[in-house]
Formats: structure tokens, C-alpha cells, sequence
């Protein structure tokens, strides 16, 4: 016994060679760029006086690698480092895979509203987002938040070879980063109003937009149209109360076309004086405005009258007008 475990160990000495299953010599390093050029986010503001939404640049970009031949996941990365330079600002890090032929996604991790899904399969991931269940609205309308912006990175075919030093991958034109763009648009939503004093608040519900976003090729709506709630803030357009505004920012994977041909916004109105109502508007022309193509600006060439309170039971001198009313925002009963 003890001649053959020598005869053994003399044999895995001299001949046998152990690698470990991964070997650590295939390590690539991957660096992520972000376009943050977001119109009525960072840029390109309707009226720069009014308030916007505060950009919150990502903290997490995820990178996953799916094998080319099959499109299953094969393996991931989280990017936490973050830098510039003059091309803008990147996340990067390193993978450590076997060598082949492969595919890949990165987008920022961690979004609020906007979900990713079925991200085992290339060619299945999906965004979408969270559904709201809200009283008084129809039971088959999906009713949804609207968008956080989600950066998107793909690159088909990249090919791995087996290296002892650490390679890079690269973009389609050989450059040693990729570009993550959103999948989201920021679109500004605008509607006069007459007698904003006795407003108290308004909550907007638009329908005729994408519920979900596919990955691999950005086509709309595997899940339907959806309507999308936000609240709105109110804006003065001059110095009386007879000229000013309820508006909002929101953010749409896109208008669903060919799903709806009434694509409409309603406006559920609060009264300071405790009357609700609800104002429907025509859409399908303003998507196609000039403002609307180019700049993503939903400007309503209307306005929602709020009534004057009904004047005080016996006469009395009850006054619920608001000196200062300040910008509004609307809670969304879930």
C-alpha cells in the first residue's frame, strides 16, 4: 500500500498539472459610458423657471454576459467604481470568464419604478413598470408609475480569447468602452387653468403609452398599453391667478402606436372647497406637434376652468381663497 501511494504521488509530482475551473488569467476589464443628455431632465426645459425633475445620477451599473450560441445568461458584474474624463462619466470594472463567443447587457441597477425582467435570456429582458391599483379607475385598465430612466448598454458577438493579461472589451467600432443610453423618454405635460385659487391639487392619468420596453431590439408593448398616473404641480404663467398652469414631468418607455386611436389625458381635479371632477382631453394631435416630436413638450392649448366655491349657507362671510398657493403635488391613493 504504502509503495503504490509513493509510486502515486511521484506520478502527480512529475506529470500531472492542477488548473483551477476558472482560469484567473481570463480576466477582462469592461468600462461603461452614460449619455446624460436627458431632455426636461438635465436640458432642453419648456419654461427653466418651472421645477424639474432633480437627476440622480446612477450608483450600480450591472454588466451580464449571455452565451452568443444559446442566449442564457452565463455569468455578471457589478460596476461600483465611477470616474470622468473627457468623454463623460464612466463605470468600470473587471469579468472573469472562460473564453468564447458571447453577448452583453449593462444597465444601471437599482431604479425605483422601472423594473428588468427575465434577464436569464438575452433575447427576453424586458423593462417595464410597477402596476398601480387605484380606486376609481376602470378594472382592465393597467394603470402604472411613470419611468425612471434606465441606461442601456449592448453589445452582440463579442469574442473572448483565452489571454494571460487582462483584455478589454470593446464596441462595435473597436473602442475599448460602451455607451449606455436610456431606455426612457422625458416628456413635459402642460394644461392652463382658469381660477387656479380654488385648486387644490391634480393628479394626471395618460393613456396610450408602452408598459414595457424589450431589450435586445428597444421594441414596445410585449405587455399592452398602459396609462400612467403623476401628479402636477401648478405654475403661474403671469402675475394673476387667471394665468396659470398645472404641469409635470414624466418619463415613458414611448407612445404605443396602433393600440389606441383615443389616446387622451384626464386631469382629476380637487377643489379647495372639496369638489372632485375630472377634465378629458384629446391627445392624438398634440403627440404629433412639433414640440412633441422634437423637443418632448405636451403643451395643451387649453384650459381647465376650476368653478368659483358656492357661496356660504345663511350668507356668511366664508372666504377659501389661497393668497399663496404655492406648487402643488398630488398623492396617488394606492
Amino acid at each position: 500500500m504504502h509503495i503504490v501511494l509513493a509510486a502515486l504521488l511521484g506520478w502527480v509530482a512529475a506529470g500531472c498539472d492542477f488548473r483551477p475551473l476558472t482560469d484567473m488569467n481570463n480576466v477582462s476589464y469592461v468600462r461603461i459610458y452614460i449619455n446624460e443628455h436627458l431632455l426636461n431632465v438635465t436640458e432642453g426645459y419648456y419654461n427653466p423657471d418651472f421645477r424639474h425633475p432633480d437627476y440622480m445620477r446612477p450608483e450600480i451599473f450591472r454588466v451580464a454576459l449571455y452565451d452568443a450560441s444559446s442566449g442564457d445568461f452565463v455569468t455578471e458584474r457589478y460596476l461600483r467604481h465611477q470616474g470622468d474624463d473627457e468623454r463623460g462619466h464612466y463605470y468600470d470594472g473587471y469579468l472573469i470568464v472562460d473564453p468564447g463567443s458571447y453577448h452583453l447587457y449593462a444597465w444601471n441597477f437599482g431604479t425605483e419604478t422601472t423594473v428588468v425582467s427575465k434577464e436569464r435570456k438575452f433575447f427576453e429582458t424586458d423593462a417595464s413598470t410597477r402596476e398601480i391599483y387605484t380606486r376609481n379607475r376602470s378594472g382592465d385598465e393597467s394603470v402604472r408609475y411613470d419611468a425612471d430612466h434606465l441606461f442601456v448598454a449592448d453589445r452582440r458577438d463579442i469574442v473572448i480569447k483565452r489571454h494571460d493579461k487582462v483584455d478589454t472589451l470593446r464596441n462595435e467600432n473597436g473602442d475599448p468602452f460602451l455607451l449606455a443610453e436610456s431606455v426612457v423618454k422625458s416628456y413635459y405635460l402642460q394644461i392652463g387653468v382658469k381660477g387656479s385659487q380654488w385648486l387644490s391639487s391634480a393628479t394626471s392619468y395618460l393613456n396610450g403609452v408602452a408598459a414595457d420596453v424589450r431589450l435586445h431590439d428597444r421594441s414596445l408593448g410585449e405587455e399592452g398599453e398602459a396609462t400612467l398616473a403623476f401628479g402636477m404641480t401648478r405654475g403661474r404663467l403671469a402675475d394673476t391667478e387667471d394665468h396659470a398652469c398645472i404641469y409635470a414631468t414624466f418619463g415613458t418607455f414611448g407612445r404605443l402606436e396602433g393600440t389606441s386611436s383615443d389616446l387622451r389625458v384626464s386631469f382629476e381635479v380637487v377643489t379647495t372647497y372639496g369638489k372632485r371632477f375630472e377634465v378629458t382631453i384629446p391627445m392624438d394631435e398634440i403627440w404629433l406637434t412639433t414640440d412633441a416630436l422634437e423637443h418632448q413638450w405636451l403643451i395643451i392649448d387649453r384650459e381647465i376652468e376650476i368653478p368659483e366655491p358656492p357661496p356660504a349657507p345663511g350668507g356668511g362671510g366664508m372666504d377659501p381663497g389661497v393668497e399663496d398657493w404655492g406648487d402643488i403635488e398630488s398623492d396617488i391613493v394606492i
